[in-house]
C-alpha cells in the first residue's frame, strides 16, 4: 500500500527543483570516507556493519562525524551509514554557490535509491530530521522507520507561534549570520550553541564539536537564508505518511523544540515519542547510550 501513496509536496519539491549543476570534487577526503554521486554531486559518507540499512542525517553546522558514537553501535546488527548533506564538511564550503534543502531531500532520496537495499531506517537530528522527514514524504516505500530527534524547525505549519520564541528566533539567527559575515566565527556559533542548547552551551562544548561547527559555519547563514525557498509541507502531507515515526527529545532541550514536536505529533498517524534523559538539543552527542537505547529499541520492532 505504501508504494501507491503520492504526497503533493513531493511534486512541489520536483516542480520548483531545476537540475543542478555538476560541481566536481577538488576536495580531499579524509581517511574511510566514501562518495556517492547523486545528481552531479558526490555525496560523502561513512559506512560499518552490514544487513538492513540505518541512515543518520545530520543537523545544521555539523556533518557525518556528528554520529562517531553510533557508527559501532548500531553496526553491530544494521548496515550502518551517516551522511554529510551537500555543502557540507568534507567539502571546504565558504559560502559561494548555491545551498538548498530541496536539493538536500533530491540527494538523499538519490542515495537512498542507490543503496538497492529495499526500505531503510531514516535517523534524522535537528535539521537533518527536516531533510529527513521530506524525503519520507517524497519516497515513502523506501523508509521502514522516521525517526526525528528534534527534527521539524524551519518549517511554518509546525513551528511555534507564541511571541516570545518568534522574536527569540527573529533576532538570534540573523545575528548569527551577522557575526559570521563580520568574520567573528567563534561569537556567530556561541549564539548558535545557546540557542540551539541553552547557556554555556559552547564554553562546555567538546573541542572536537567545536571544529565540526567551525567547518559548517557559512552553512549557518545559507541556511537562514534558503528557508523560505522550501516546498510546503502541511498536517494533511504529514497525514499521509503511513511510516512509524519515531519523536526523540531531550530532557533539558529548549522548549520551542518541544512544541514543534507536539505540532507534528498531533498529524501523524503512526508516532511514538521518549525523553533522551540528562540531555538538551544535542542528544546523539550528549547522552549516546540513551539515544542509542531509545533509537534501537524502536527499530528492532519494524
Amino acid at each position: 500500500m505504501r508504494a501507491l501513496q503520492f504526497f503533493p509536496v513531493a511534486a512541489l519539491i520536483l516542480g520548483c527543483q531545476s537540475t543542478p549543476a555538476p560541481i566536481a570534487r577538488t576536495w580531499e577526503l579524509p581517511p574511510g570516507v566514501q562518495t556517492a554521486q547523486v545528481n552531479g554531486y558526490e555525496m560523502a559518507y561513512v559506512e560499518q556493519g552490514s544487513g538492513v540499512p540505518v541512515i543518520f542525517v545530520h543537523g545544521a553546522a555539523v556533518d557525518y562525524r556528528y554520529f562517531a558514537a553510533q557508527m559501532e553501535p548500531f553496526a553491530a546488527k544494521y548496515r550502518t551509514i551517516a551522511v554529510s548533506l551537500r555543502r557540507y564538511y568534507p567539502e571546504p564550503w565558504r559560502g559561494d554557490g548555491e545551498f538548498s534543502l530541496n536539493q538536500q531531500v533530491e540527494d538523499l532520496a538519490a542515495f537512498i535509491k542507490q543503496q538497492g537495499a529495499g526500505s531503510v531506517h531514516l535517523i534524522g537530528h535537528s535539521r537533518g530530521g527536516t531533510v529527513a522527514l521530506y524525503t519520507a514524504t517524497k519516497i515513502p516505500a523506501m523508509v521502514r522507520t522516521l525517526t526525528l530527534a528534534e527534527g521539524g524547525a524551519g518549517m511554518p505549519a509546525f513551528s511555534p507561534t507564541d511571541p516570545e520564541t518568534v522574536e527569540r528566533r527573529r533576532v538570534t539567527i540573523p545575528a548569527v549570520a551577522e557575526k559570521l559575515k563580520q568574520g567573528d566565527t567563534e561569537a556567530g556559533l556561541e549564539m548558535f550553541a545557546e540557542y540551539v542548547s541553552g547557556p554555556g552551551a559552547w564554553k562546555n562544548m567538546p573541542d572536537a564539536l567545536k571544529n565540526s561547527l567551525r567547518a559548517n559555519a557559512w552553512t549557518l547563514a545559507a541556511a537562514e537564508k534558503d528557508t523560505p525557498t522550501w516546498a510546503p509541507l502541511s498536517c494533511d502531507d504529514i497525514k499521509r505518511l503511513d511510516v512509524p515515526v519515531l519523536l526523540l527529545e531531550g530532557e533539558r532541550t529548549p522548549a520551542h523544540f518541544k512544541t514543534i514536536l507536539d505540532n507534528l505529533q498531533a498529524c501523524l498517524r503512526r508516532s511514538t515519542r521518549e525523553v533522551v534523559r540528562n540531555s538538551s538539543h544535542g542528544t546523539p552527542r550528549a547522552n549516546p547510550q540513551g539515544f542509542n537505547a531509545a533509537v534501537m529499541g524502536f527499530v528492532a520492532m519494524h
